[in-house]
């Protein structure tokens, strides 16, 4: 008999038992795929996000920047360019500018507004006081000069009264004239104020305001918390600004293109242009930039906890004409705050309890209870075909005993002849 007869044999004897064996290697099988995930799912954890709200004892304000429309003094830039220039993005104001007489950075001092041409004197305050107040101010290529007031104590009300009062002055009287105003900013307090469309700048609410007007902004905030992975990072910095990185990238870019820097390009250790050619080409390669509809990309992470603040106004109402000063309220009316937090969702204890569960469907009675309930189907099914085929080779094994015995019983009688004869002979 060959191999795979015996081997058929063998399984016909106990077919029970190939059954336990197949059973065992399909669910080793699986056990190992479901241990292979727990490992994976272990290395590199998924994450969940919850949201929920929060009652604060105190309220975090914002950040305010103020940037005036027009930003620029036309009559500064009429003299400079011998001509029409209401705004430094037209190439044409370039071609006579006096470059080697008049430093970029003194003209772009004289043509912005200064601090007392925006605000109203001392008119401006946070729960009333200016010294809960930083006020920076900033130079940006189209938004021209623009204030930063960052709170310095936390509210612990909220009311009208203590949030912001601003009150803003304006050197045109017409309301008519190229819609003068603000434009209001509020982001965190964390982040500095970028007029490009970075990633972080759309983290930034606006409103704008118009001369002669009263408006109440009410403010609610939500608290985003990330963690890191492999796949997002995020930076937990104190101090980190991610949009001051991705600017700060721009501006790189932008000098190695024009090989010259403007006033606006802070934290840029190069050369300020010196000819109209390259003052032009910056200009360009700048405004593409700032008018493109996509944000721009950097290798900047994002902060791991960060703030957005939506606006709704409260009230919007005309003051009486020719005062040439614009009130604003900014204020939280509740303390609630909406936390949408990231955290994993798959840690050590879950891992363990994920292994136990894994090797006790190996090893567990269920297994058993299944091995079992298969052996009684086969049997079942089966059995008839393997009665058949196991009588068949009894049959077989008992054939060729007896053909064995016959062959045997033959030769001891040739034997016995042969002597008989050979005695005969002698």
């Amino acid at each position: 008999m060959g191999y795979w007869s015996e081997l058929w044999v063998w399984i016909l004897k106990d077919p029970g038992k190939i059954i336990r064996y197949i059973v065992l290697f399909v669910c080793s099988i699986i056990v190992v795929v479901q241990l292979t995930e727990c490992f994976s799912k272990l290395n590199d954890p998924p994450l969940s996000s919850h949201s929920h709200y929060s009652l604060n004892d105190s309220v975090e304000m914002p950040a305010v920047t103020i940037c005036r429309i027009p930003p620029y003094k036309e009559d500064v830039l009429k003299n400079l360019s011998n001509g029409a220039c209401p705004h430094p993005k037209y190439v044409t104001c370039w071609n006579k500018y006096p470059f080697g007489e008049l430093e970029l950075e003194e003209f772009f001092t004289n043509s912005t507004f200064e601090f007392s041409e925006t605000f109203l004197g001392e008119q401006y305050g946070l729960n009333g006081l200016m010294k809960n107040l930083e006020v920076k101010s900033s130079l940006h290529f189209y938004m021209g000069r623009c204030y930063t007031l960052r709170p310095l104590m936390e509210l612990k009300r909220t009311t009208r009264s203590t949030g912001y009062s601003i009150m803003l002055t304006h050197h045109i009287k017409s309301k008519l004239e190229n819609s003068p105003g603000w434009l209001i900013y509020i982001h965190d307090f964390r982040h500095d104020f970028t007029e490009l469309s970075v990633k972080g700048a759309a983290r930034i609410e606006y409103v704008f305001a118009e001369i002669e007007q009263e408006v109440e902004i009410k403010l609610q905030s939500q608290h985003f918390k990330t963690v890191k992975t492999k796949d997002h990072s995020c930076s937990s910095k104190p101090g980190y600004s991610d949009t001051k990185c991705a600017e700060l990238s721009v501006f790189e870019d932008l000098a190695a293109e024009a090989n010259c820097t403007g006033p606006w390009m802070y934290g840029i250790p190069q050369k300020s242009c010196n000819s109209s050619k390259a003052m032009q080409k910056l200009v360009k390669k700048y405004g593409s930039y700032y008018n493109s509809d996509d944000d721009i990309e950097c290798n900047c992470p994002l902060p791991c906890e960060s703030r957005i603040y939506s606006t709704y106004i409260q009230s919007r109402r005309n003051l009486n004409p020719q005062q040439q000063f614009t009130q604003i309220w900014i204020y939280y009316s509740t303390k609630l705050v909406t936390v949408i937090e990231e955290s994993y969702s798959y840690d050590s204890t879950q891992f363990i309890a994920d292994v136990g569960g894994s090797v006790g469907f190996l090893l567990g009675l269920s297994v058993l209870g299944f091995i079992g309930l298969l052996e009684h189907l086969a049997l079942f099914f089966c059995g008839g075909i393997i009665k058949k085929q196991l009588q068949r080779e009894k049959y077989l094994q008992e054939k060729t005993k007896r053909e064995s015995q016959t062959s045997n019983a033959t030769n001891s009688t040739v034997d016995i002849s042969t002597v008989a004869k050979m005695k005969e002979i002698y």
